[in-house]
């Protein structure tokens, strides 16, 4: 992927593109790829249509023979991809997660300033719950329900915060107080956009609270929110470009 696409990586989350082979890599030969091909895509189908009912339905109550038939698929063809519907959410958090770090890696490359860094990190979850309000919902839910995806995500949140307070960004203790503090408010940000409870408009509002909780500088803060919007602004051009290039 190139960096345009992973900066902008929080809108969609690659569910099932992250087995480490590009979906668009080529067939050579036919007959030695097709299976792995079609397995692949089956895995993905099931993974997108599975994450709508674990939504739905919540990670308690969600079957196989739901996610199959959401699917299109027998539900023994969910048992020859996940051995139990655990392993399914497994799979929908660890997709999350790594997309997440891939977003975060391709950040830390081109983006040196820990405040610009953080708002255009809560940006980017805003934004994927008015684009893809489903990965949004099941990324609440997964976060709230499943303690090792919620530990993941709290040490990507505590090692953005711990740059910050090397570079002497941010006026805040390391440690859970901080790391509570920017989740809950992303957190709940992102549902009430889910539920339709807020606008988008309020995401520069919601980036300026969280760098405001770390003790970025009023100043400083204006600046650095209206940096991110400038810098996913341009994400957004450079990808719809480089996808209308990829078609032609």
């Amino acid at each position: 992927m190139n960096e345009e696409v992973n900066i902008d990586v929080a809108r969609d989350f690659l569910i099932g593109h992250t087995d480490g082979v590009s979906p668009a890599a080529p067939a050579s030969p036919p007959a030695a790829t097709g299976y792995p091909r079609k397995r692949r895509q089956t895995r993905r189908r099931l993974l997108r249509a599975g994450t709508v009912v674990l939504v739905e339905q919540g990670p308690a109550q969600v079957t196989a023979g739901q996610i199959a038939s959401a699917a299109g698929v027998a539900v023994g063809t969910f048992y020859n991809h996940f051995p139990t519907v655990d392993d399914f959410i497994a799979s929908v958090a660890d997709d999350l997660t790594r997309s997440i770090e891939i977003g975060r890696d391709t950040l830390n490359e081109i983006e040196h300033d820990p405040a610009r860094r953080v708002a255009i990190g809560v940006l980017q979850l805003l934004e994927l719950a008015d684009t893809d309000p489903t990965s949004a919902a099941a990324f609440v839910t997964l976060t709230a329900l499943r303690p090792e995806f919620r530990a993941r995500i709290r040490a990507l949140v505590g090692q953005a915060i711990s740059d910050g307070i090397d570079a002497q960004v941010f006026d805040v203790t390391a440690g859970s107080a901080a790391i509570n503090a920017v989740l809950g408010a992303a957190l709940q940000s992102m549902r009430s956009r889910v539920l339709a409870e807020t606008d988008h408009d309020e995401a520069p509002a919601v980036a300026h609270l969280v760098l405001r909780l770390l003790g970025v500088a009023e100043a400083d803060i204006a600046l650095a929110v209206a940096d991110a919007q400038t810098s996913l602004v341009a994400a957004r051009q450079s990808s719809a470009s480089s996808a209308a290039t990829a078609r032609t």
